[in-house]
């Protein structure tokens, strides 16, 4: 069957991708540091730009909007940390080298990777509504969700986003397969600093506003409306192409490169 080789594959990721304490360790450290930014907030509240709403005083869909407008983002940080780590502590060890001579090996390791990306960014967001859940429970003493419906087509959308942004970074790590780059790069993206100098670009030149379409644009913007089609659409249109291309060129570039 031609879609064995790429579930053997896959099992194979997600068994080293589960016996990863860095993966563990990244978890904790991020749920830690969110607990401990709310606790922050707390001490420090002021009322936010919209509405004067007091981050206390928000259910959960607005926190997460509120957190994940903030630049940088952490969510976006510990995704591009990890994805570079994953991808190149076994290209660092050589082991691919046991695997890559194999049938479509080179384009079933990078749709594995891929997958196991998704699986991870599943991940920190549990740990992120988790986390925030507990927070919010302890030092602002409320913990309401909000609109169920809101909610759910609130993470559906983030997460999906949040996934092409690290299929992107994987992209990136497979054309440079270096650590250090691929870390500088990430972290430029997650600053939104290519975001920005098109964003001034695009003022001297057009009001299309057409940075808007950014995929870091669109994860950080708060103003974004789940219950709104055209915001939906939106979110899911700067996803799915994200995905596509990222993971086409990726694909291409994995088929050409030479083995080291």
């Amino acid at each position: 069957m031609w879609l064995q080789p790429m579930v053997n594959l896959f099992k194979m990721d997600f068994r080293r991708f589960i016996s990863n304490k860095m993966m563990y360790v990244l978890l904790m450290v991020f749920s830690a540091f969110q607990i401990f930014g709310i606790f922050m907030i707390n001490q420090y509240e002021e009322p936010t730009e919209h509405g004067g709403l007091l981050t206390s005083a928000m259910n959960e869909s607005q926190f997460i909007q509120s957190m994940l407008a903030q630049t940088p983002s952490w969510v976006m940080i510990y995704i591009a940390v990890f994805t570079v780590y994953f991808y190149m502590s076994e290209y660092n060890s050589g082991f691919y080298k046991n695997y890559i001579t194999l049938s479509r090996a080179r384009i079933n390791s990078v749709l594995s990777k891929i997958l196991i990306q998704g699986v991870f960014t599943l991940f920190i967001f549990v740990v992120f509504i988790l986390s925030d859940l507990i927070g919010r429970t302890i030092f602002f003493e409320q913990a309401t969700i909000g609109d169920i419906g809101y909610f759910v087509k609130l993470l559906i959308g983030q997460i999906v986003l949040h996934w092409s942004f690290s299929i992107m970074i994987l992209c990136i790590t497979i054309i440079m397969r270096n650590i250090i780059a691929s870390i500088v790069i990430s972290i430029a993206l997650v600053l939104n600093v290519f975001g920005m100098v098109l964003g001034v670009l695009e003022s001297l030149i057009t009001d299309l506003n057409l940075t808007s379409y950014l995929l870091v644009n669109t994860i950080t913007n708060r103003t974004i409306d789940f219950n709104n089609l055209g915001d939906f659409i939106h979110v899911f249109s700067v996803a799915i192409i994200v995905m596509l291309v990222f993971s086409l060129i990726a694909l291409n570039y994995k088929i050409r490169e030479d083995l080291r």
